[in-house]
This record gives structure tokens, sequence and C-alpha cells, in this order.
């Protein structure tokens, strides 16, 4: 029994181990974004996990939707207010956590006026904070034709 558990043991620690050595992307970056926005494409590439996900080095364009349900009172079903996608350009330096914040947004105008006007907090590593503009796609596609 204790051969059995120990050869068990040895094939699960070996199985993690070449897991973690080849499995595992080279993304020791990450972003992560609030509950409201979910991340739907980092570089065109769909990605599964959706608030907090892994980044390369270098250049990076983040596809994120904005949505969050808002009810006027507590008889109410409420209503989503939803964007279209917004993109953020970001240059990514190795081993960083960046991380995103919207204003605070209590009700479906505040959401509204945010999505007029998409300005989020990027932090990194939870410390250095800027405001950066998040683009509509015919902003994104303007700024490349001018480049």
């Amino acid at each position: 029994m204790t051969t059995s558990f120990s050869v068990k043991m040895l094939l699960t620690s070996t199985t993690v181990g070449l897991t973690l050595l080849f499995g595992m992307p080279a993304q020791a970056s990450s972003i992560t974004v609030p509950d409201s926005m979910i991340v739907e494409t980092v570089n065109g590439q769909n990605v599964s996990i959706k608030n907090t996900i892994g980044l390369s080095h270098g250049q990076q364009l983040v596809e994120i939707n904005y949505s969050d349900l808002f009810q006027d009172n507590a008889d109410d079903s409420g209503y989503w207010v939803r964007s279209e996608s917004l993109y953020l350009t970001l240059e990514v330096a190795e081993n960083q956590r960046y991380e995103l914040a919207t204003p605070d947004i209590y009700s479906a105008e505040d959401a509204r006026e945010f999505l007029d006007n998409p300005q989020v907090t990027l932090s990194v590593n939870g410390q250095q904070q800027k405001n950066v503009a998040l683009l509509t796609q015919s902003q994104l596609l303007t700024q490349l034709v001018l480049r």
C-alpha cells in the first residue's frame, strides 16, 4: 500500500512539475479588470479567463467590454448598460501586475457618462497610477492610420 502511495505521489509530483515547466505560457505579467469589465481578446486572440489574464512582454492590444446592471428602486428589475468594444494599448514590461479601475459608477447615468469618455486608472504593481483612455474601434483605427 505504501509503495502504491509513493508511486502515485511521484507521478503526481512529476506531472505537476512538467506542467509548470512546459505547459504554462511564459507570461509573468498580468492585467486585472473590474467585475464590470470583461477582457474579450488580447492581440485579436480570444481569452478564456475574462477578469485576470496573462500578458506577454511588449506592445499589447486588449479588447474590453463594459457591462453593468442598474436598478432605480427595489421594485425595478433593472437594466443593463453595455459598451461596444473598447481598446487599451499597453506596453507590457516583464513581471508586472497591471490593474484597471473605473471611476465610481453608482447609476446608469454615471455609466453612460463613463462610456461617453471612457477613462480608467491603470496601476502597475499596485503603485504607479495614471489615467488612461480606452479607445473605441473608430478611434483605434484613426490612431493606427495616423502613425
